[in-house]
């Protein structure tokens, strides 16, 4: 995982300057994280209402209930705002590198940073996430938290395969060789839905693990259903951070191809062939 956290800094502070434009951009992941933090948090007032309702006092239950739509309309106002503001920062962030670059190689500069965004917040989320389970129901929190440490890292050896793989058809189109749009789109789909699938497999075990808790355990329903809403969440974000990985290799490749490269000497025309 530590590998994975590495590759993501290192394109961040590579794509976003020290100073503003990196401020706002780890602001933006912030942002991106509390959500999920806040929705739980609105999970939990809705659960509380359903079961305790009756035994609340009318003040008390009018409370919950402004704040339970107060909370939920402020979390989608958030990420509305988010994802629209990030590009922006995105387009002042890049707009201050210094340096020619083709216009193929921006495009492919702008994935990357959609790309590493969406990696920063979402591995962010991954762990505060499974932090807030382990407060909650500790014996619960920790098995989940071994499970995504062994999905994470099945999703790293599937990352480093895409790496070598995407820079190989970065330099076959750079060799002006033929590389069909199945083996490219073919091979980072395929890596990403098998370590979304072994992510699928790490979450069944998770509601396995909170059943017997709440059998057996002494789990209180509203946490169960906390945690289980959360679980699901999760699985998810690791979804999402096996997708968004493959993409991310892929962008990577070919925005670093024109440097890598350089040695070929191509000229503009061909250089316009890598996308």
């Amino acid at each position: 995982m530590l590998f994975l956290i590495r590759q993501v800094l290192t394109t961040f502070r590579k794509l976003f300057p020290k100073g503003k434009h990196r401020n706002r951009a780890i602001w933006l992941a912030g942002i991106a994280t509390i959500v999920p933090l806040t929705q739980l948090f609105v999970i939990r007032i809705f659960s509380t209402m359903i079961m305790h309702g009756k035994k609340e006092s009318l003040l008390h239950a009018a409370f919950n209930f402004c704040l339970f739509f107060l909370l939920y309309g402020l979390s989608h106002l958030a990420t509305y705002w988010q994802k629209t503001y990030r590009v922006k920062v995105f387009n002042a962030a890049l707009s201050s590198r210094k340096g020619w670059r083709s216009k193929m190689t921006e495009s492919w500069d702008w994935a990357l940073s959609f790309e590493t965004n969406n990696l920063l917040h979402t591995l962010t989320q991954v762990a505060v996430l499974s932090i807030y389970f382990t407060i909650i129901y500790w014996q619960a929190g920790l098995i989940n938290f071994l499970l995504i440490l062994l999905t994470m890292e099945f999703i790293k050896s599937m990352f480093k395969k895409q790496i070598i793989t995407q820079e190989g058809f970065a330099l076959a189109q750079k060799k002006n060789e033929n590389v069909t749009a199945l083996a490219k789109v073919g091979a980072r789909i395929k890596s990403a839905e098998i370590a979304t699938l072994l992510a699928s497999g790490a979450f069944v075990l998770s509601l396995a693990v909170l059943l017997i808790f709440s059998f057996f355990g002494g789990l209180p329903p509203a946490d169960a259903v906390l945690l289980f809403l959360g679980f699901r969440m999760q699985n998810s974000n690791l979804g999402q951070v096996s997708s968004s990985l493959m993409r991310f290799a892929r962008a990577k490749a070919l925005s670093e191809a024109p440097q890598k490269y350089r040695h070929l000497k191509l000229d503009e025309e061909d250089e316009e062939e890598i996308g």
